[in-house]
């Protein structure tokens, strides 16, 4: 009987060192996937903020040609609006010249 019971105790100590081993062996599995995904989130949390720094730079650099093209176009209308003024003088001397009858 007292063998009997060794060999029990025995064969329930193995099974229970085999499910221990089982079971830090799961945990360690699903502290691995832990770890790979708490990467992959940390990777993407990484890549949202380079793209939000993407985004804040394109905006600012959109903003610069917009300003840059909007000193283009007062410029270009600043020299027209001189042209025209020139041109409606002459035009409005050709006219009274035209009217008065005298070239």
């Amino acid at each position: 009987m007292t063998a009997d019971t060794y060999t029990s105790i025995r064969d329930i100590e193995a099974e229970a060192e085999k499910i221990i081993h089982e079971a830090r062996a799961e945990a360690q599995k699903a502290i691995d996937a832990a770890r790979t995904k708490a990467r992959e989130i940390i990777s993407v949390e990484l890549s949202l903020e380079d793209v939000a720094d993407q985004e804040k730079e394109i905006v600012a650099q959109a903003e610069d040609e917009a300003r840059k093209n909007m000193e283009e176009a007062e410029l270009r209308a600043a020299k027209l609006k001189k042209i025209a003024s020139g041109k409606i003088d002459s035009v409005v001397r050709d006219i009274l010249v035209h009217m008065k009858g005298t070239y």
